[in-house]
């Protein structure tokens, strides 16, 4: 048999075999397939020894391709020490609710892992390409290379299951990291919740005016009293309005707001609402419960607010 007619023939038997190396036989087809290859190579045993002396004349480059392997299977255990190198910094990416330099630490592991990752991705696509050209090149040889072609074609495969696996770590770290920043926006919007509330805890309202003024504004009433010579009702009282508007009022924040001013320090006022006068400092105090300044300053805001957040304090 020439050259030039094995030549194309082998070049089959190589890419079948190559085919046939790369792939599991993991389920009916693969077995089938399998079973076809083996009744191919066993027709072409005798080829296959006819070329002998054409294997012979490589010996340079079997030498070369083995080494090829050793250095590949080296690798692929390196791969596989930095992969478990790198599942040991999974424990450093939970998510911590209530440590802010937890999450920090957690965010740090995560991008640590996710750039190792990366980084080992691209040296096994380098290391495949390298793989699979040492593949091409045994085809090419002519010579009985089953052995190395074979650990080739398992390292290729062990690369490429080492490649999904980082892949899905990567995305087990990117879920992470989604949950990580869920949770933070989580909490901002909680304590966006807790300051507003805290807010509306916290706010309260007065105001201070003539008996006119806040009979116009509808903050208060008058009740009681009894008819003088058959014409005025006298003694009436003021008392809070049923429903009162907060636009009539001035808001203030209870922890921040402890003095009020008063209109005319030379007029009498008195607290229409329900507080407790005991609870004020003012310049003067009358017996009746009214009194007289530039301000009132309220000594216990916890217990001054609590019978009310609307303040009415009427000029006498």
């Amino acid at each position: 048999m020439s050259r030039p007619l094995l030549r194309p023939r082998l070049v089959a038997l190589s890419a079948v075999l190559a085919t046939a190396l790369t792939g599991a036989c993991t389920d009916t087809a693969s077995r089938a397939r399998a079973d076809s290859l083996a009744a191919v190579l066993s027709a072409t045993t005798t080829e296959r020894d006819s070329l002998q002396g054409l294997v012979n004349g490589n010996a340079a480059d079997r030498d070369r391709a083995l080494a090829q392997v050793v250095e590949a299977s080296k690798f692929a255990d390196e791969v596989d020490k930095e992969l478990r190198q790198v599942r040991g910094l999974s424990s450093k990416v939970g998510v911590n609710t209530s440590d802010e330099s937890g999450k920090t630490e957690a965010a740090a592991a995560q991008k640590d892992i996710l750039d190792r990752l990366r980084q080992m991705r691209q040296r096994l696509a380098a290391r495949q390409a390298q793989v699979q050209k040492q593949l091409e090149e045994l085809k090419a040889l002519r010579e009985d290379s089953t052995a190395a072609a074979t650990l080739l074609a398992d390292l290729n495969a062990r690369l490429a299951q080492r490649d999904k696996e980082i892949a899905v770590f990567q995305d087990e770290v990117r879920q992470l990291r989604q949950a990580n920043e869920t949770l933070v926006a989580e909490k901002a919007v909680l304590t966006d919740t807790v300051k507003a509330m805290d807010v509306r805890e916290n706010q309260v309202f007065y105001t201070v005016g003539s008996r006119r003024q806040l009979l116009a504004d509808g903050v208060v009433a008058e009740e009681g009293g009894s008819r003088g010579l058959l014409i005025v009702k006298l003694g009436k009282t003021l008392v809070p309005a049923r429903t009162l508007d907060a636009a009539r009022f001035t808001m203030a924040d209870r922890r921040q707001t402890l003095t009020i001013p008063l209109p005319r320090p030379d007029r009498a006022y008195r607290i229409v609402s329900r507080h407790d006068v005991g609870l004020i400092e003012v310049a003067k105090k009358e017996k009746d419960g009214s009194f007289r300044g530039e301000n009132i300053r309220i000594t216990d805001p916890s217990k001054f607010w609590a019978s009310s957040k609307y303040l009415i304090i009427a000029e006498k």
